[in-house]
């Protein structure tokens, strides 16, 4: 039964990714058509969300591919060059962050190494929900800044948003924290074999912006 019910998960996505993909298609012949023109940027507002739903679904299935026979997750570690990590999923980010009339930026740590070795796959999922998060609720700004902390990678993604003040840990109303209890299982199947330190996920309040940071921490 553990074993069926990931399988039974992935059916789902899959199929929900297949029919999000007969939308989008619709959708870009919604578009095409001249008498669509006066909503053009509401369709393309749309269209970019499905888009997102739609990769995020074939990241799912990927990951799931790799892990349907094994217990834990498993990880493909990669020796990663961190500057073009990060651009590649600003570049990614771009669209949506346009059209939220957003401001995007990665900030790396000028002493940090060029190189970290961790799963690229697993890491840029875990970095996606906090994008996603900032973007739903930052107001002017997003900064994705990577440090080192104590001897760990940090990839904070920081936003101008809104939160509830009174709530420890920070809670913001309308997001449920699964998202982030997802990347922090991602994260937490990083470990060091040395010293035993694995990845986690913190949810705090961003110590740049006025709003929130999604803290990746990876060994």
């Amino acid at each position: 039964m553990a074993q069926l019910i990931p399988t039974l998960l992935a059916a789902v996505v899959h199929d929900n990714k297949n029919l999000m993909h007969e939308v989008l298609l619709r959708i870009d012949a919604i578009a095409a058509d001249e008498r669509a023109e006066p909503i053009k940027s509401d369709i393309e507002q749309l269209r970019q969300k499905l888009k997102h739903l739609v990769d995020g679904s074939l990241s799912v299935l990927s990951l799931y591919q790799r892990n349907m026979d094994k217990e834990s997750l498993q990880l493909n570690y990669n020796t990663v060059t961190l500057a073009d990590f990060l651009q590649e999923i600003l570049d990614e980010s771009t669209d949506s962050v346009a059209q939220k009339g957003l401001e995007m930026e990665v900030l790396l740590d000028d002493e940090l190494p060029s190189v970290w070795i961790f799963d690229a796959d697993m890491v840029r999922l875990a970095i996606k929900v906090g994008i996603q998060n900032a973007l739903d609720f930052a107001q002017h700004r997003i900064e994705v800044v990577c440090y080192s902390e104590d001897s760990r990678l940090c990839i904070s993604i920081e936003d101008d948003g809104e939160y509830d003040s009174d709530s420890v840990p920070i809670h913001r109303p309308s997001a449920s924290g699964v998202g982030i209890m997802l990347a922090n299982q991602l994260l937490a199947a990083h470990e060091d074999q040395k010293t035993g330190r694995k990845g986690e996920v913190k949810f705090e309040r961003s110590t740049r912006l006025s709003g929130a940071a999604l803290r990746c921490y990876l060994p």
